[in-house]
């Protein structure tokens, strides 16, 4: 299944807009909780081997909220299936 998405890493030799390559889908990963919490699951997400710690966006505070979030964005290729 992980070779169904490609990363969005800044070292990435892929164009970051979907314009350049039609067959790709966004795929995005939202995490909201405390910034302990985010922290541990970005964590948990390296140590599976789902996502390196850098290809998350930055820490950002939730409006009228203790909280914070973080995003990943991947691509899946179109006509995957789930097998």
């Amino acid at each position: 299944m992980a070779q169904e998405f490609f990363s969005d890493s800044t070292g990435s030799d892929r164009p970051n807009s979907d314009a350049f390559e039609p067959e790709r889908e966004k795929v995005q990963f939202l995490i909201i909780s405390s910034r302990e919490g985010v922290q541990e699951q970005i964590r948990n997400f390296y140590a599976s081997g789902f996502a390196q710690v850098d290809e998350w966006s930055p820490l950002t505070p939730v409006p009228n909220s203790d909280r914070v979030m973080t995003i990943l964005v991947r691509y899946r290729k179109l006509g995957s299936t789930d097998s």
